[in-house]
């Protein structure tokens, strides 16, 4: 069994003066050794605990965790990176017939924003396989988030 590194990257094509916070929790599809399935959703709730593989009746969880998040503020987006680490092996997915990999990408991102115009703050996402253009307003009309395109990139490393 080895230790790998997965990184997740979001750029949000957001105003840097209404993103307020990254929430602490992240939904990202990886391989589990655990349950010996691909592509699981895992529920990462909080930095350093352990991942959540779902449905949590079928696991007894994913053998890894969330080690940090940075965000980095640019000109007009916000940059978050991700770093999970978790333990790995190759194996075969009986119910898909289907050797395990990192080639299907997914995440889902939750972040606070405040509405330049009424001050609201709103927790909102993003996710991979969602219609795009996408537009999320406050209730006050104002655009809060345009999602044209997917803001992820994904890289998993072996690290011994």
């Amino acid at each position: 069994m080895a230790k790998y590194q997965y990184k997740l990257t979001c750029n949000l094509k957001i105003n840097p003066e209404t993103f307020l916070a990254v929430a602490d929790n992240l939904e990202i599809s990886l391989p589990c050794i655990n349950c010996q399935r691909d592509h699981r959703t895992i529920i990462f709730e909080s930095i350093n605990n352990n991942g959540i593989c779902t449905p949590r009746a079928k696991c007894n969880g994913f053998l890894g965790n969330l080690i940090s998040i940075e965000i980095i503020t640019e000109k007009d987006k916000i940059k978050i990176n991700y770093l999970i680490e978790f333990d790995y092996q190759p194996f075969f997915d009986l119910k898909y017939k289907v050797e395990s990999d990192f080639k299907f990408g997914w995440a889902r991102v939750y972040f606070f924003v405040r509405c330049s115009k009424c001050q609201t703050e709103k927790k909102i996402y993003t996710q991979e396989n969602i219609s795009r253009p996408r537009i999320e307003k406050c209730e006050c009309g104002n655009v809060l988030f345009k999602d044209e395109e997917s803001p992820f990139k994904y890289k998993a490393t072996e690290i011994n």
